[in-house]
């Protein structure tokens, strides 16, 4: 069985809860468990979002965050606030703990299988990871404990222009050159893309904008926190961009999706990535179906894999 540790930005897009939606089913399909959710954003709503959500699925895991905003008012009129304010989460009046401290214990204690670590946020929670050193909680250092304890990573971030999405222009003409999470800390992609110890499977950008999904379960589930932030974000389907990385984490290569040949992602000092093939422990996730991929996302997120 799978062991996961969700890394996420949630609260913002809705597609993070909808990729913890597809973990708490995978849970409940015994093909994966979900140890902790660790959170990379400053978003002070985000913790309570993930335990809200984790309470409706009746599997409530550690939740950490070390990064906090010094001000609220910039995350106030996003889902993740909606979400903490109308379902019960044990975050309403207190402070998750330390990410990088709960990483590094999970990963101490961590004996069999190894983890599987899903980061759809932000590269910062990795990057502290890594560059921890050893303390009360194990001698190691994390590129150790990566090493010993963790399988891959499977991270949701990068784009990569090409034939099919040469160049994306969103609603106020912004044109986008280096992606969201990648663009949100550079530094912690630069160095999780040189440093990380163990292989990194991504879901690129142009992945999941071909893949939208969530709708199916706003229409049977609608007290669902998942649900409710789609409504809140979308009214309707979204991007898949998050969803695949976890489904992919559980699930691994299989007819829908594949892994590219090996090679090196770099991300220069704009956030904008390249991929080359060759050298090095960085793969694509690949698409060989289009539509079985909506349809397995879909029914992933409603129980069904």
């Amino acid at each position: 069985m799978k062991k996961i540790i969700f890394d996420t930005d949630i609260g913002c897009d809705c597609d993070d809860a909808g990729a913890l939606a597809v973990v708490q089913e995978g849970v409940r399909a015994g093909l994966c468990s979900l140890l902790a959710v660790t959170v990379s954003t400053e978003n002070p709503f985000s913790a309570a979002c993930a335990d809200a959500i984790n309470l409706y699925y009746g599997n409530r895991v550690p939740v950490g965050q070390t990064l906090f905003a010094k001000s609220s008012e910039k995350y106030e009129k996003w889902y993740g606030k909606h979400v903490a304010d109308k379902f019960d989460n044990g975050f309403i009046s207190s402070r998750p703990e330390d990410a990088v401290r709960l990483l590094r214990r999970l990963l101490a204690q961590n004996e069999g299988e190894k983890i599987t670590v899903a980061v759809i946020g932000s590269c910062s929670n990795v990057k502290m990871l890594i560059e921890s050193e050893g303390d009360d909680i194990s001698p190691l250092s994390g590129t150790e404990l990566m090493k010993r304890s963790v399988d891959s990573l499977c991270l949701m971030g990068c784009y990569f222009p090409d034939k099919d999405l040469p160049q994306v222009v969103f609603a106020d003409g912004y044109k986008m050159e280096a992606e969201y999470n990648i663009k949100e800390d550079v530094s912690a992609a630069q160095y999780l893309f040189k440093s990380c110890p163990v292989p990194v499977y991504l879901s690129h950008f142009t992945l999941g904008y071909f893949i939208k999904t969530g709708k199916r379960l706003m229409e049977t589930d609608i007290k669902n926190p998942v649900a409710e932030s789609y409504r809140v974000h979308s009214n309707g389907n979204r991007e898949s961009w998050d969803l695949i990385a976890v489904y992919f984490a559980i699930m691994g290569e299989n007819e829908v999706f594949r892994l590219s040949k090996r090679g090196t992602v770099h991300i220069d000092d704009q956030g904008i990535s390249t991929f080359k093939e060759g050298e090095g422990s960085h793969y694509l996730i690949l698409c060989n179906d289009y539509e079985k991929a909506r349809e397995r996302i879909d029914g992933a997120m409603t129980g069904e894999f």
